[in-house]
């Protein structure tokens, strides 16, 4: 999964959250709080990632994910590509 197709997912993502909100802005900052998804949210989109997309985020990994770049660069370590 590129970096430029999870900033997508998560784009999509939010919007479906909050379709007549403001539009998305997803950038490597932003918290996923900024972006309206809250922690059951949250473990939804970590449940698509791995159905759709394979990418298993276990639960000791969790912690260190806060922002969108923090699940960029989980997502592109080299043991999960």
């Amino acid at each position: 999964m590129t970096d430029e197709q999870l900033l997508d997912l998560l784009a999509d993502f939010a919007r479906q959250l909050n379709p007549l909100g403001p539009e998305v802005d997803v950038r490597t900052g932003a918290t996923f709080d900024d972006l309206g998804i809250d922690s059951l949210s949250f473990v939804d989109l970590l449940f698509k990632l791995e159905r759709e997309h394979g990418v298993d985020v276990p639960d000791e990994a969790l912690p260190g994910i806060e922002t969108v770049g923090d699940l960029l660069a989980f997502v592109a370590e080299p043991q999960r590509a």
